[in-house]
């Protein structure tokens, strides 16, 4: 192989590597944008997940008020 030709070789090694790197690069970019996104609904999940919590707690307590051991509703005087 003449010297010419592997110089075309290593700059389409070259190329080719430079290619897979950006290709690689912006991946990981996409990825990072989607944890980030995924962190975020994780916070709001986390804070719906205690309002639900919250209301059942309160629920609950209405239920022991207001009914008696069967979950059937006390007799109002």
């Amino acid at each position: 192989m003449a010297v010419s030709e592997l110089e075309k070789a290593f700059g389409t090694l070259t190329e080719a590597l430079n290619l897979t790197e950006s290709e690689i690069s912006e991946e990981i970019k996409v990825i990072q944008q989607q944890i980030e996104e995924l962190k975020e609904r994780i916070v709001e999940l986390h804070g719906k997940q205690e309002t639900l919590s919250h209301d059942r707690a309160s629920i609950s307590e209405m239920v022991n008020r207001y009914c008696d051991e069967n979950g059937k509703p006390l007799e109002q005087k």
